[in-house]
């Protein structure tokens, strides 16, 4: 039997437990043809019609050498449109086979959630997730 010594260190434990649930939600995205950022990003376009990629990039934690590319892909998938804002700067909004998308995206997410929270004491999951977004918040940056 193989011990695993890192199993009880909470980054390890975190990222194995990222690890799995990104890589099943990975799976029911493809069926969409997408990828998680992707779906993320029409997500965030959808709740902020006209919001800037640089804006995406902060609020979702993206390089700006990757936002570019991500969102020509969406835009040459013709989910995205762009309108100017000022200067150099575009908004971002959804078409409307890219809201389509988005509905699909929403149920498919939402059934992951479900799957994945059914793992968890439905008596540990607002403490779990208040938990989680401790470790991610920006506040001790």
């Amino acid at each position: 039997m193989v011990i695993d010594p890192l199993k009880d260190l909470p980054g390890y434990a975190l990222r194995r437990a990222s690890w799995a649930s990104m890589s099943k939600l990975a799976k029911r995205l493809q069926a969409l043809d997408l990828r998680p950022a992707e779906a993320s990003v029409l997500m965030v376009i959808d709740a902020n019609p006209g919001i800037t990629q640089s804006e995406i990039g902060e609020l979702l934690n993206i390089a700006r050498a990757n936002m570019t590319p991500l969102t020509m892909r969406l835009s040459k998938r013709k989910l995205v449109a762009r309108a100017k804002v000022d200067g150099r700067s575009q908004g971002l909004s959804l078409t409307e086979l890219g809201s389509d998308l988005v509905e699909r995206v929403r149920h498919s997410l939402s059934e992951h959630e479900a799957k994945l929270m059914a793992r968890i004491p439905a008596r540990l999951h607002a403490p779990f997730l208040e938990a989680i977004r401790m470790l991610w918040s920006r506040r001790d940056d």
